[in-house]
């Protein structure tokens, strides 16, 4: 599995496209439905006519939560930028871009969504905007897509399109140093402590051990699971939902979204730092 973020400034569009491709709607929070407005990340999964699955995570385009737009493109390396025909380039637009180059990104697909919102004249100087801002972008010469999530317009094309670019992004290296960038952290009734985020730089097993934080508790994978399917092991790239038990972390954890850390894996691998409260580092 690999796994695109969808970034940009237009929220209810991008979650809109999210849920026309996936069948899930990524604004979980009542607020964000009666707002219109993502507050926090939103998790969604598909399977592409190549057969590939992809997991989608949707990240706020409002400034306020920025935070919150870090934590979901950490260990991303493929990007869905979405921009509305009807409000054209934004700021919100502009900045996640550049956050997206800051990272590292080099592959994404650029969406123009809401096209049956406008005329043709007004679709084609949105085109003309967005060709101009993505000139000497790192998504310069990415491929876009018109399309229309209400209407399906173009969606077919979305699907293929991501295809492509996933085909032609390099597959996650397995370097076995495994890290997993938390984004989300709660006590699942009956399980325990569950936390989720994307993994990158080696893979991780049911039963492994790992040392969470930097006092290094002391923690098992009791389960790990993908887009609703159990696994044995995840490899890296995938998003996953990691079980933990021990007696340094099983406690009852509140979904606090201000304990959203970066989790790593691997003994030795990192020194962790005072703000590192999520580490993970693998221990066999």
């Amino acid at each position: 599995m690999r796994t695109v973020a969808t970034a940009g400034h237009v929220d209810h569009g991008k979650s809109t496209l999210v849920f026309a491709l996936t069948g899930t709607d990524p604004d979980r929070f009542p607020e964000e439905k009666e707002r219109g407005l993502t507050i926090d990340l939103g998790f969604a999964f598909t399977k592409l006519p190549s057969g590939e699955e992809v997991g989608f995570v949707d990240v706020p385009g409002h400034v306020r939560f920025i935070k919150n737009m870090l934590a979901g493109v950490g260990a991303v390396d493929v990007v869905m930028l979405v921009v509305a025909a009807n409000e054209g380039w934004m700021p919100q637009s502009e900045e996640h871009l550049r956050i997206i180059e800051l990272l590292g990104v080099r592959h994404g697909l650029v969406c123009l969504t809401k096209a049956d919102v406008v005329d043709d004249d007004t679709l084609e100087l949105a085109r003309l905007e967005l060709d101009e801002h993505l000139t000497r972008s790192v998504l310069a010469g990415a491929p876009v897509v018109v399309c229309d999530a209400l209407s399906g317009r173009g969606l077919h094309d979305v699907r293929a399109g991501l295809d492509v670019v996933l085909a032609a992004a390099p597959e996650p290296v397995d370097r076995d140093r495994p890290r997993l960038w938390v984004d989300r952290v709660f006590a699942a009734k009956g399980a325990g402590t569950v936390v989720t985020g994307t993994l990158a730089g080696g893979s991780l097993r049911v039963d492994d051990e790992v040392e969470v934080g930097p006092r290094a508790r002391r923690a098992r994978i009791r389960a790990i699971e993908t887009a609703h399917h159990q696994l044995d092991a995840a490899a890296p790239g995938t998003r996953v939902a990691l079980n933990l038990a021990g007696s340094g972390i099983e406690r009852p954890v509140a979904a606090d979204r201000r304990r959203r850390r970066r989790a790593r894996a691997t003994p030795g691998s990192h020194v962790p730092g005072p703000r590192d409260a999520a580490v993970l580092r693998g221990i066999g």
